[in-house]
Formats: C-alpha cells, structure tokens, sequence
C-alpha cells in the first residue's frame, strides 16, 4: 500500500488493487513522507472506505483537523454500536459522530455541557441506542479520562437512530417528540394508561417509528385506491379511526404535513390493536 495523498500526520489516502481511494490512519503516518512512498504495515491502526467518493471526501474534510485520540475514541464507539446494533447502521455513522465525539470533548473540556429535552423519549423508545449511548460514555472514560452526563449518552444515540433510518438529525429529533405526543393523545382520548413495558406496547412503538419517519420525510404511503378495505376499517374500528383522525388533525397543525387516509387507515389498525391488548391487561 502506498501514499496517494497527505492528510495530515497521522492520516494519509491510499487505493485498493481496484484503484478504490481508501483513508489510513496511524499516528505519525504522515509525518515527513511524500505521495509514493509506501505505508509500513506496522503502523497502520485503522483504514477506512466508505460507500462513496463523496463520503469519503466529506470524511477526510471532517477528520483532518481532528485530533487522533478522539477520532480513536469515536471509531471504538462505533464498533461497539455495530456489534449491539448489526447491520442497521450506515457508513455515514462515520460522518457524524466523530465530529459530534470531538466537539463532545472539546465541550466537556471547556465544561460547556448541555441538557437533553429528549432524554426520557430516547430511553423509552430506542432503549437499544440508549444503551449503546451510556456504554459509549464508559468507552470515552477509558480512552479519555472524562466523563460525561448521561444527556450525552442521549445524543450519542441521537446519531445511530439518524444512521439506522436514514434521516436528518433534524428529523430524527422530532421522531421521539412525536411518538410521545401520540401515545399521549391515545392515552387521553380512550381515558387509559398504555404499560409502556408490555411487548405489544414495544410492537406498536416500532410502527410508530416507522410512521414518523415516513411522515416527517415526506415519504407517506400514498392512498391505493382500495375504498372497500378502507370504509371497513373505518366501519368496524370506529373508536380507533376517530383517535387516529385526532392525531392527523395534531400533526396538520403542529407540523404543517398533511396525513394520507392511508397512513391514518394503518394507525387506525394499530391504535386498535394497542388499546385492545392494553384493556384485557
């Protein structure tokens, strides 16, 4: 393997046999070398090639004025978040979190920390990010020395719920708001209390997942023309298609999207099924 381009001390580029630019890093790689000269094996610590060019591109702009030790300690967080989580997350995981990781640390350094307002949302409905989250703070303490609030651990798994459902941070903020206010507007509108630990509960949340991704992308299930399965859900679950209209007119005004019948006929579905476990417990 040899050096096609100088990042910085401790990261240069390469290519694969198939001439597929590939990032090395290793302390002191770069260090008083020139492109063509060849990379000991030795001193190799980790190489990266993410799907495209253009990450890997964003990859080297976001790496190369960061320190070695966080960029070490962030890719140890991912590898753990890889092994609990599996094949969910994106090589774009990449991209954010070790810039998110490094401006952690500069942050705790200057003691400027902040509160997480999603912090009970994030527990309760991606309690598998969570908890990557929180042991990604003892990975931190171990390579670092510093130790973080558990509103980090909150953030962190911010970024494997963005890297899992291939979203925006900004719309990966909103999604536990939303599932929350749903529940929520469910809870009120059947005078009842959903136990938030029962499996059925955990089944609906990941539809509810799912429902407020595609809702704040703007990638709904369009309506398929089926009428006759529609006016029977409608027919036979009135209850549950009055409280998913509620939650559609709570999305229209709150968030200005505009709900399919569609996807109001699915929640319909669901919001009877949660509420039917939920009474014979």
């Amino acid at each position: 393997m040899k050096i096609v381009k100088i990042v910085n001390n401790n990261i240069v580029t390469s290519e694969d046999d198939m001439g597929q630019e590939l990032i090395v890093m290793g302390r002191g790689l770069g260090f008083g070398k020139k492109a063509g000269q060849p990379i000991p094996d030795d001193k190799i610590e980790k190489v990266f090639h993410l799907d495209t060019p253009d990450q890997n591109n964003k990859l080297i702009d976001i790496i190369k004025d960061i320190p070695l030790d966080h960029i070490q300690a962030a890719d140890k967080i991912i590898l753990y978040a890889k092994k609990m989580l599996g094949d969910k997350l994106k090589d774009t995981i990449y991209l954010s979190l070790i810039d998110h990781i490094s401006c952690a640390i500069e942050r705790k350094k200057g003691n400027l920390l902040f509160q997480n307002p999603l912090l009970w949302e994030i527990k309760q409905y991606y309690p598998s990010e969570f908890h990557v989250g929180v042991q990604s703070l003892t990975i931190l303490k171990n390579a670092l020395g510093l130790e973080f609030p558990v509103d980090e651990a909150g953030f962190i798994a911010l970024h494997f719920i963005t890297s899992e459902y291939d979203t925006k941070m900004d719309v990966t903020f909103d999604i536990p708001k939303l599932i929350d206010e749903i529940v929520t507007i469910i809870e009120n509108q059947f005078t009842i209390h959903v136990d938030k630990s029962s499996i059925h509960f955990e089944r609906f949340i990941t539809h509810l997942k799912f429902f407020a991704a595609r809702v704040l992308q703007a990638k709904q299930i369009p309506d398929d023309g089926d009428f006759l399965f529609r006016s029977m859900i409608r027919d036979q679950y009135k209850e549950s298609y009055q409280c998913a209209l509620a939650i559609r007119e709570h999305i229209e005004a709150n968030y200005k999207i505009e709900i399919s019948e569609e996807e109001v006929v699915y929640l319909t579905v669901h919001i009877k099924r949660i509420t039917m476990q939920n009474s014979a417990e």
